[in-house]
């Protein structure tokens, strides 16, 4: 019934999921929490529901444009529900305007498949990232996926190895330029250098144990349906396909490694799972049931979460 709404991409389920995940934005920020709600306050959680909303139009409109996916709502919808089941997530403010700036970033380099205006989105992509890393200094390791979609679709020329760092070399000053404008002072490399790793995934509490083990669950599942995606996927999919495997994994050593708590995190694993994950449902082979199953696991992780 659930995975049946989700199988188009008519504007309902949009605007049904858009009224969830809004519903269940206002009940982590203002509900579960005691908070002395002042105007501030109440437009910078609007803002920053704005900015989830954003996000998941961007990602509908990746694997819309480029063709990852057929017509439906699968991906977006995934990456919602999932979410939902990590409440940190839907309160850090500072870190989702860095990763929507990363999602733009990662936008342009997917767009590279259609092989025009390599040059100008090569670009783009490197100073959304610089903005992305301004914020976020760890999201410089993401440079590593821009260079891996130059390789996959741009190879043919070396200059278009030089302009991600002409990009972010043009991000960086324009940054110096403000702190010396605005706050009178140099900016110095040190505040941009990670500040620390950390091997821990399991070890923040039982409730995050057990939607870490949930996720993962859901990575292993779909990791081994890889070979069928791919098998049914066409050539420019499987380019795609390829450059959203990377990302989880470089996504998966940040969330393991990264000295931030694993529950907030987690956000970098859900972008390009949601993707695999809409490529999973969309194959004719996988059953009901199991399209089904996915979306039953997706409300029990948010009810687990919720009640916990």
């Amino acid at each position: 019934m659930i995975a049946r709404f989700f199988n188009h991409s008519k504007p309902i389920a949009y605007i049904a999921l858009s009224g969830i995940f809004t519903l269940a934005f206002l009940s982590v920020n203002f509900f579960s929490d005691t908070v002395e709600l002042t105007a501030s306050i109440i437009f910078s959680k609007l803002g920053l529901l704005l900015v989830f909303l954003v996000i998941g139009f961007l990602l509908n409109t990746i694997v819309k444009k480029n063709n990852i996916h057929q017509q439906h709502s699968f991906a977006v919808s995934s990456f919602m529900f999932m979410v939902m089941a990590f409440p940190e997530v839907l309160k850090a403010s500072e870190l989702i305007i860095s990763y929507l700036f990363l999602i733009l970033a990662l936008r342009r380099i997917y767009d590279l498949k259609t092989n025009t205006l390599i040059k100008q989105k090569l670009l783009d992509a490197s100073l959304f990232l610089s903005a992305s890393i301004c914020l976020e200094p760890f999201h410089g390791v993401f440079l590593i996926v821009i260079y891996f979609g130059v390789v996959m679709y741009a190879s043919q020329d070396f200059r278009h190895f030089i302009i991600p760092i002409v990009g972010l070399s043009v991000g960086f000053v324009l940054l110096t330029c403000y702190t010396l404008v605005v706050e009178n002072r140099w900016l110095h490399v040190s505040e941009y250098i990670p500040q620390g790793f950390s091997l821990e995934f399991f070890t923040e509490g039982f409730k995050y144990s057990v939607l870490s083990l949930y996720l993962l669950v859901l990575l292993a599942w779909v990791v081994l349906k890889l070979p069928t995606i791919y098998s049914r996927a066409k050539l420019h999919q499987n380019k795609s396909i390829s450059l959203t495997l990377f990302l989880l994994v470089i996504s998966l050593a940040i969330t393991a490694t990264n000295a931030n708590t694993v529950a907030v995190d987690v956000i970098y694993i859900l972008f390009p799972l949601s993707i695999l994950i809409g490529n999973y449902l969309q194959l004719k082979t996988t059953k009901t049931w199991i399209k089904e199953s996915f979306y039953v696991l997706f409300l029990a992780g948010i009810l687990f979460s919720g009640l916990y």
